[in-house]
Formats: structure tokens, C-alpha cells, sequence
């Protein structure tokens, strides 16, 4: 078949990983990159590579060609607006109506560098609204540097795992916890990196009653919008819509990337869709940190001018491109994206027929939805040394540990950059895993 023989030479990789300083287990995702990286050089092979969340699919031209004519209208020298270029601003409030279906106004939507920045302010002014309520609450498991994030900032942070608490016995858990009086901010993605669990809309609805009720900001990163694929998010102005806690509270921030949806990562651009009433709301405790007491402008000129100064003028013009293209239906990113759930449903199989069991197995009773992430575990193994045996049969991952979860026995894969015709050699693999092992 012309697949590479595994196990790797087992002496050589340990060399590697013993140069390198790093514990395979407590990895974080760009050190087991560059780990990998070094063994495939070193040792001229090949991995089944699963620990970076990189778009595997191309960006559509759409975006390209609108991003080359801003150029060429000589652009390129002109600093960008702090808040966005109007033409990106209305096409975002345009896109909110169509695929979530609540309106905004188009001075609410700001342009910012990744939903990573958009996080990092958005967290800034959780925690800085309220004297005293300077911990940020994780739903686990998540973005590990959403942690860093947290503690870049000075704050605290407190979590409740999806594994452990869904439906009424979540929603009971961050009463408690806001209860306390500690808690400026919740984060979390639906669908969840790296379990996939999707909130359902009455989590969403209790999530957003609670933090109107305690003056909790909700900040909803949307990093995989509409990738729900058991139900079709792609048709303009007809439901479903995007689930969203936009439409339970006023106190949110909700982060859209380009990354994932679009494939845009390398321009570093997302929209932050900030509540009317938060753009509006004047905070005294803001001022000291942010020079002024009103919480969007705090957001714009205490944020993005003095982190970046703004977004990159042309990425803008691709984006709105998108975005426009996606709400008049030339466009339906959707389907496009479909590609990783294909990719989910052979690599799980590969997974599931060679011992292996998947760790976050059911979305609140519902299967599971195949997508970019799935987690895997192995009997008798955690997930560091999962990942430090794995490593020899050309298959690279992350431990569940690094993202906040409660689940040590568990691995996260990501699909992204293992194609349909790479999962034979994957079951080659696992196969001969699970064989030796």
C-alpha cells in the first residue's frame, strides 16, 4: 500500500524528546508542533498530524479578489479605522440578522485581530466593570490560552467541565459560582473545542437569564459558527439560526472568526458583536484601566487602539466580501465546510475499531456531532501517556489535560489537516497500535 512502516525508530524520537525539555504530556499545542516537526525532519517520515487546529481547506477567492482591489486602490498606506471600515460594520450587522437573526446596530460590530484579541479585550472589560469581580468562569474543556489569556490579565479563573454538567445541573453550577459575587465574565465555545458538545438553546437561555439577573458578561466565542453539522446553519433568513445567548440576555460580547468558517486564519481578522446596552453602559471602575467610563469606547480606544491600532485595512475588504456573499446566498460557507465533517466521521471510525473510546461520547443524550475536534482514549493508558506511546506510530495529538479538562484519560484530535485519502494510512496505524499494544 505503500504506507510508512511503524513504530518509528523508538530511540531516535527519544533522543528528540529528551533535547527538547518538554514533557509530551503537558505539551501545549505549538511546543508538540515544533516537537513534531523536528522528528519528521530528523527522521524523514511522515505523522497523522492532530494537534493544530489549522483550516485544511483553501479560502474561497471571493475574499482574495476583494482584498487585491483594496490594494490596488492604494490602500495599502492608510491606517485602518480603530472600530472597522464602514462597508465590513454594515455587511457583519447584514450577517447577524441572516444567520443568527437578532439585529444589532453596525456601530456594535468591531473588527479585531482573531477572536484571540477579541477575547482578550472582551475578558479585560469583564473583569474591570465591577470592583472585586476579577475571576473569569471557563465552561471546560476549552482554548487553553483563553487561560493565559485570564492570567495575562491578572485575574482569576474557575471552571465547570461539559463532562460533568449539562442541561439544569449547568445551568445550577454557574448560579452557584456567579452567586458568589467573584465572577465578571463566563467564556465558551459552542460547538465546544475540543469536545464538540453543542449547548442546547435552553442552556443558552439559562446562561443568558442568569448573567442578566447577576450582571455576568457573557462572552460567546463562536469560533466554529455553523458547524453544527446535524443541522444546516447556511440558508440566509430561515432557521435554524446560529444559537446564540444573544437572544436571552443583553450582556454579551459574541466573538464571530473568519478561521474556521471562512478559512481565513493566516489574515487574522474576527468580528466582535457587542451588546447595545454593554456598548452603552458607563462603569466608573473603567476608567482607571481604560481612560474612559464608557464600556464600547473602552473597547475600541482602551483596546484595540492601544493593543493594534486596528485591523488590517485589506483583510477588512475580504472579509466583508465574505460576508456579504454569504447573506445574498452566492456563497454558502456551510457546505464547504462540510469537508471536516466528512474527515471526523473516517478518522472516529479509524479510532473507534482499533480500541480506542471516545471521551466526551454524547451531546446530552444526542450522538455526538462530527466535526473539527473529537477526544479519544485508550483502556489502561491517561492521556500523557497515550500521547508519549502514540508518538511512535506517526500519530500526533494533544492531552485533554492542557485544555482545561477534567478527563486525564482522554487525547484531542483535530481533523483538519488529515485529508480523506490520509485515513487508510491512519487505520494502518492504529491498527498496528492497537496490535502492539
Amino acid at each position: 500500500m505503500g504506507f510508512q512502516s511503524v513504530p518509528f525508530d523508538k530511540k531516535s524520537i527519544d533522543d528528540i524528546l529528551e533535547k527538547s525539555g518538554i514533557p509530551l504530556g503537558t505539551a501545549s499545542i505549538r511546543e508538540m508542533n515544533r516537537i513534531i516537526n523536528t522528528i519528521e525532519k530528523q527522521l524523514n517520515v511522515r505523522y497523522i498530524r492532530m494537534e493544530f487546529g489549522i483550516p485544511g481547506l483553501p479560502v474561497n477567492p471571493i475574499a482574495i479578489e476583494a482584498e487585491i482591489e483594496a490594494l490596488r486602490n492604494n490602500l495599502a498606506h492608510i491606517y485602518p479605522p480603530f472600530d472597522g471600515i464602514p462597508l465590513l460594520k454594515e455587511a457583519t450587522k447584514d450577517f447577524i440578522k441572516a444567520f443568527m437573526n437578532f439585529d444589532v446596530p453596525s456601530h456594535c460590530c468591531v473588527p479585531t485581530n482573531g477572536s484571540m484579541q477579541g477575547g482578550f479585550i472582551s475578558m479585560g472589560l469583564a473583569g474591570r466593570r465591577f470592583p472585586e469581580r476579577d475571576t473569569i468562569l471557563f465552561l471546560d474543556p476549552g482554548f487553553p490560552v483563553n487561560k493565559l489569556q485570564c492570567k495575562v490579565w491578572g485575574y482569576g479563573n474557575d471552571s465547570i467541565d461539559l463532562y460533568d454538567h449539562r442541561g439544569d445541573k449547568l445551568l445550577k453550577a454557574v448560579e452557584e459560582r456567579f452567586a458568589t459575587g467573584k465572577i465578571g465574565g463566563i467564556m465558551y465555545n459552542s460547538p465546544n473545542n475540543p469536545s464538540w458538545v453543542v449547548l442546547k438553546e435552553y442552556e443558552l437561555e439559562g446562561i443568558g437569564k442568569l448573567c442578566s439577573r447577576y450582571r455576568v458578561m457573557a462572552i460567546e466565542d463562536l469560533a466554529y459558527f455553523g458547524m453544527d453539522f446535524r443541522h444546516d446553519y447556511g440558508i440566509p433568513h430561515q432557521p435554524p439560526y446560529q444559537p446564540t445567548v444573544a437572544h436571552y440576555t443583553d450582556q454579551y460580547i459574541v466573538l464571530i472568526s473568519s478561521s474556521k468558517m471562512f478559512s481565513y486564519a493566516g489574515q487574522r481578522i474576527a468580528m466582535a458583536i457587542i451588546s447595545p446596552n454593554l456598548f452603552n453602559e458607563t462603569s466608573k471602575n473603567l476608567l482607571t484601566y481604560f481612560g474612559t467610563d464608557n464600556l464600547g469606547h473602552a473597547f475600541v480606544h482602551g483596546g484595540m487602539y492601544p493593543m493594534t491600532s486596528g485591523v488590517s485595512h485589506s483583510s477588512q475588504y475580504g472579509l466583508a466580501a465574505l460576508l456579504r456573499a454569504s447573506v445574498n446566498g452566492q456563497y454558502k460557507f456551510t457546505d464547504f465546510v462540510r469537508e471536516y465533517e466528512r474527515r471526523a466521521k473516517g478518522m472516529k471510525k479509524a479510532f473507534l475499531n482499533n480500541g480506542f473510546t471516545l471521551v466526551y461520547d454524547n451531546d446530552l443524550g444526542e450522538p455526538l456531532a462530527d466535526g473539527f475536534y473529537f477526544t479519544v482514549a485508550y483502556p489502561g493508558r491517561d492521556g500523557c501517556r497515550l500521547l508519549e506511546e502514540l508518538v511512535y506510530y506517526g500519530v500526533s495529538a494533544i492531552s485533554l489535560v492542557t485544555t482545561g479538562s477534567s478527563r486525564t484519560e482522554g487525547i484531542r484530535a483535530c481533523v483538519s489537516l488529515t485529508k480523506m485519502e490520509d485515513i487508510p494510512e491512519l487505520t494502518y496505524r492504529l491498527e498496528t497500535f492497537h496490535h502492539e499494544h
